[in-house]
């Protein structure tokens, strides 16, 4: 498949960039990631509508774009591709209208799924790929135990966890250094929910957001949320060991979000899905108070208005049942 060898190409073209960061960089080790801010939680469960809600708020939060996470996890690819566009800005911005056009029509199809466009904030776990740190590689090797053992972040190695937790603090401060420093992490990331411990150790002034949601609608729309792209490397979201080691993985993920909510305790904030859908407004509002944000500019507050509304309006066209992937209520006890 010719798809893997440009993948990790790009990856080796990402380590070099991110070893000559230092070099380029020298004070890049000493940002300060403060007060940051992780969404976890059960994947398909408004964990992205609160991550668009909350990032919206620009003037404390910044989260990683696409783009970034793609094409510039280092800084100096960072500054390499912002220059290029301010060029084609300067030019009429042909470039930006063609890379716009292409990337509606390529995503477009996936919008009921998961809506994302280069410029919006996204997962920023999608950075460790170049260390082999991101679970989305089950999409790849969905056969593989190592794949599962990213899964379950506590079940990877001692030395491999301090690995990638040092790789993902190196990725925040290049974003921190290009964003602003004075800003504060917003995080994103269902797989995270593995990870909330040893974030918590790692950024001891850190807060959680933890999204929950009823297995029965969780499995089937995760399982179902993956098809197409798991089709591209020749597998099925059908097959009856993958639906198997989901199913498992997701009991865990509801079972420590349980958990860290008792032990982190103000530290943690756990949302119901259908808390964020019904009264979205009524859910930010008990963050903000619980972490005592500050309050929004005019120009936030507008944007949350705006957001406010799409979320009352949008009606997902995904459907997706247990019994389509050979499932009953009893196989989540």
């Amino acid at each position: 498949m010719i798809l893997l060898p440009i993948i990790l190409l790009a990856f080796l073209v990402h380590r070099l960039a991110l070893a000559l960061d230092p070099l380029i960089f020298p004070r890049l080790d000493k940002v300060e990631v403060k007060n940051p801010l992780f969404i976890v939680g059960l994947p398909r469960s408004g964990t992205t509508a609160a991550h668009r809600m909350m990032a919206s708020h620009s003037e404390i939060f910044t989260s990683m774009p696409l783009w970034e996470l793609l094409f510039a996890p280092a800084l100096c690819q960072k500054y390499v591709i912002w220059g290029a566009y301010k060029v084609d800005d300067a030019l009429g911005g042909p470039l930006n209208k063609l890379i716009n056009w292409a990337q509606d029509r390529l995503a477009s199809g996936f919008d009921d799924i998961h809506q994302s466009r280069l410029t919006d904030p996204e997962e920023d776990y999608l950075g460790l790929l170049p260390f082999d740190g991101c679970f989305l590689r089950v999409l790849m090797f969905p056969y593989a135990k190592s794949t599962w053992a990213l899964g379950d972040f506590s079940s990877l190695p001692n030395a491999k966890r301090t690995r990638l937790l040092a790789a993902y603090r190196a990725l925040v401060q290049r974003h921190l250094a290009f964003r602003g420093e004075d800003l504060r992490l917003l995080s994103k990331n269902p797989s995270y929910t593995t990870w909330a411990s040893d974030l918590a150790d790692t950024f001891p002034d850190a807060r959680f957001v933890g999204m929950h949601r009823d297995l029965e609608q969780v499995v089937p729309s995760q399982l179902s949320s993956i098809e197409t792209g798991i089709q591209i490397f020749g597998h099925s979201a059908h097959d009856p060991w993958i639906i198997g080691q989901f199913t498992h993985l997701l009991r865990g993920y509801q079972k420590r979000l349980k958990e860290d909510a008792e032990r982190l305790g103000n530290r943690f904030k756990l949302l119901d899905f259908q808390s964020l859908v019904k009264t979205p407004d009524v859910a930010l509002r008990e963050v903000y108070t619980q972490f005592q944000l500050p309050q929004r500019n005019p120009e936030d507050a507008a944007s949350l208005k705006q957001l406010l509304t799409e979320a009352h309006r949008y009606k997902s066209k995904h459907k997706y049942a247990l019994s389509d992937f050979g499932l009953q209520s009893a196989d989540l006890l």
